[in-house]
């Protein structure tokens, strides 16, 4: 009996070892594929605010600007901001789930 024990303690746990293995393997890609659309998306809201305050500020600056600027409120140049940034991240996240799902599966 103990060496049939022996046995089935031996294939269960490798069996076990694996499963581990191969569960971790598939966690560690989602996690690293997340992080990276992360960082994809907070880049791009940083450039989108970059790009899009100069611009709002200059265009403000004018006569015609200051007229708009009382059917604007001031946050509206963040509001276009952060609505590019997610629409790019939108598209970046259905162009990359792709290669994600395959990542995850290999």
């Amino acid at each position: 009996m103990p060496l049939l024990g022996a046995l089935l303690s031996t294939l269960f746990g490798g069996l076990a070892a694996w499963f581990v293995q191969v569960l971790g393997r598939k966690v560690a890609v989602a996690c690293a594929g997340i992080a990276a659309l992360a960082a994809i998306t907070a880049a791009l809201l940083v450039a989108m605010r970059t790009m899009v305050a100069p611009l709002l500020a200059n265009m403000f600056a004018t006569q015609y600007g200051q007229f708009l600027g009382l059917a604007f409120p001031p946050a509206a140049g963040n509001c276009l901001a952060i609505m590019a940034a997610t629409m790019a991240a939108c598209a970046v996240y259905r162009w990359q789930k792709g290669a994600i799902s395959i990542a995850v599966q290999a």
